[in-house]
Parts: C-alpha cells; structure tokens; sequence
C-alpha cells in the first residue's frame, strides 16, 4: 500500500486572489428557445439566469439559488456545458459556468416567472440572440448550446465526487 505524503499548500492558497465564480444556467422550451433574463441593474440586454456563488457554496447550488430567485423555476443543476473566462477589463474578473438545464415541458417553460432583481423572464429563439444580447453573451450561450446539443459537457465534482 502506498502512503500518500501531505503537502504544504503554496502561499497562494492562504492569500488567494480575487476571483468571482458566475453560475448560470441554460435552459431550453420544448421549441428550443433559451431562458434569459432581463436584470434591474442592466436592463439593455438579456442574460442566462443565475449570478455568483457565495463563499463555500456549491457553484451548481448558486446557479440552481440564483435561477429559482429569478424566473421561479427548481431544476436540478450538475452538468456543466461551459465554462467561460471573463477579464477584468470587461467585468469584475472571474469565471462563468454554465450548467445545462435541460430542455423543458410547455408546462414547466409556462410557469417561468421574472422574480427577484429581473424586470422580465422571456424564451428566446437562438437566431434571435444577436438582436437581445451583447457578443459574448451570445457567443457563450451558442457555445454551451452545441455541447449540449451533442449530449456532451463535463462533470461537475465537489471535492473529487462527482454530483448528479
């Protein structure tokens, strides 16, 4: 049996840097249109639901937290479709995980709801992105759509286990 040795942590580990972890979601109606958002604080463009993880939460609990607060609808988050690197000259500097919510029933897509922070929660066609979203906003989503779409993405694990 081998013995496994402990290792000091670098120094960066007690002093780690700033970085904002975004936990959105992307989900689809049973016509393919995806759920944005429309936020208080920036209303000019749609966005996936969800926000930032808070210190010590699962990022998979801070994207399904943030997408209930916002549309009102409980999915069930372990499928990561994409993850996307934001600079700090664009945004507080972070990275944005995007979770594959599913493709919904006409029931469930019909009881979305704008909830907290959103002035509305709307479906919409992915040829219509460019018209309601900014670039990265739409490269992203596109992004995360075809791996979706191929059934692929990547396992999300807390602490080596894998969730779902």
């Amino acid at each position: 049996m081998t013995e496994t040795v402990p290792m000091d942590p670098p120094p960066e580990v007690f002093d780690p840097p700033a970085l904002r972890l975004g936990c959105v979601a992307l989900t689809l109606n049973p016509d393919g249109a995806i759920l944005m958002v429309r936020p208080k604080n920036r209303p000019a463009h749609l966005i996936l639901p969800g926000g930032s993880a808070e210190a010590d939460e699962a990022p998979n609990e801070a994207a399904a937290r943030w997408v209930y607060t916002k549309t009102g609808l409980a999915l069930d988050l372990w499928q990561l479709v994409s993850v996307d690197y934001v600079s700090v000259a664009e945004l507080a500097e972070g990275i944005n995980l995007v979770f594959w919510g599913g493709r919904l029933s006409a029931r469930r897509a019909g009881k979305v709801v704008p909830g907290e922070g959103v002035i509305e929660a709307v479906w919409v066609p992915p040829g219509d992105l460019t018209k309601v979203t900014y670039p990265q906003q739409v490269a992203r989503v596109i992004e995360a759509l075809r791996t979706a779409e191929r059934g692929g993405g990547l396992p999300l694990l807390l602490r080596g286990r894998p969730v779902g």
